[in-house]
């Protein structure tokens, strides 16, 4: 299949499709350079601002002391 076939082919994908096309193409071209690729986490963690941030760390008076003797 020639690339004058392939293009109309991939305008009809949906942009999640494209990027996995290009995600295939790039890793076989790795592979047949003989390069490493990093591995992505198939899993995403949950971000939990509370604790990234240290609130669940301090109750309320603790917090209100504590900008109150920055005043």
């Amino acid at each position: 299949m020639s690339l004058n076939e392939l293009i109309p082919e991939l305008g009809a994908l949906s942009h999640a499709d494209k990027y996995q096309l290009v995600q295939i193409i790039l890793q076989q071209l790795a592979e047949e350079e003989g390069i490493a690729l990093q591995e992505q986490p198939t899993t995403a963690e949950v971000f939990d601002p509370q604790a990234y941030f240290g609130v669940t760390q301090h109750g309320r008076q603790e917090l209100e002391y504590n900008l109150k003797a920055m005043r």
